[in-house]
């Protein structure tokens, strides 16, 4: 699911905008799902709570908050570089005042169907070549998260918590569920944990010590597999360099 937003105070834009995408994604054939904004602060306040973007369609001209405050709020205070801004205003004279955000482009309103489609082709051609990521569902938001931020995956009662190098989130799942979605790195190594190997700093035919010092136990049915996974997986990255 590509994830994009639009944040502009003319609500006739922003539905007329979100209905091009739409159309425009059934042609690329990409799912996606697009939010609507019409303040810098409600978006910024969206952003906090954990709402993440693949692409958004950022006004300069809005009302309190303008466009350049909220791009340098993503680039600077969420240290997201991420995701693709894409400004759109009435005129031409801020290129100078827009470069330390790194949009992706800038459109001068009426924006075409053409050059919409042209951005979302550039977007998803870019991040196909870029990261990957863990989607997850909590209420009626869906929440990203990058893999390469994600150390392991641990199921308590219904709930699952992730993880991460900078914190923690969790939600309700299946572990086995979310195995079947993840890259190879990732291993399960027990009904309540699923580990990526990036962030194993100790290992033994029982157990991994991750690097934040927490130790888990591997299940007997899966400790011969998971020590040859490992043990692969460390002499790749002696063979490329990286340890």
């Amino acid at each position: 699911m590509y994830k994009i937003g639009i944040c502009d105070d003319d609500k006739i834009l922003c539905s007329v905008l979100e209905e091009q995408i739409y159309e425009l994604s059934k042609e690329i054939e990409i799912k996606v799902d697009v939010e609507v904004w019409y303040s810098g602060e409600s978006i910024q306040n969206d952003l906090k709570k954990g709402i993440e973007l693949d692409l958004l369609f950022l006004d300069i001209e809005l009302v309190q908050k303008n466009g350049i405050a909220v791009g340098n709020f993503i680039r600077n205070e969420m240290e997201n570089m991420q995701t693709h801004i894409v400004y759109i205003s009435s005129k031409e004279s801020y290129a100078m005042q827009l470069f330390k955000v790194q949009p992706l482009d800038f459109l001068i309103k009426p924006i075409s169907t053409q050059n919409i489609r042209e951005v979302l082709i550039r977007s998803i051609k870019q991040k196909s070549n870029a990261d990957t990521y863990f989607e997850y569902q909590k209420g009626n938001s869906v929440f990203r998260v990058s893999v390469r931020n994600i150390a392991y995956f641990m199921s308590m009662d219904k709930k699952i918590i992730i993880v991460k190098k900078d914190g923690k989130e969790e939600f309700y799942g299946k572990l086995k569920n979310i195995a079947e979605t993840l890259p190879a790195d990732f291993l399960m190594i027990h009904q309540s944990y699923i580990i990526n190997q990036a962030y194993v700093s100790e290992y033994s035919y029982e157990m991994v010590k991750m690097v934040d010092g927490e130790i888990l136990n591997i299940s007997k049915p899966y400790r011969k597999e998971i020590r040859s996974k490992i043990i692969q997986h460390q002499k790749a990255k002696m063979s490329d360099g990286i340890i």
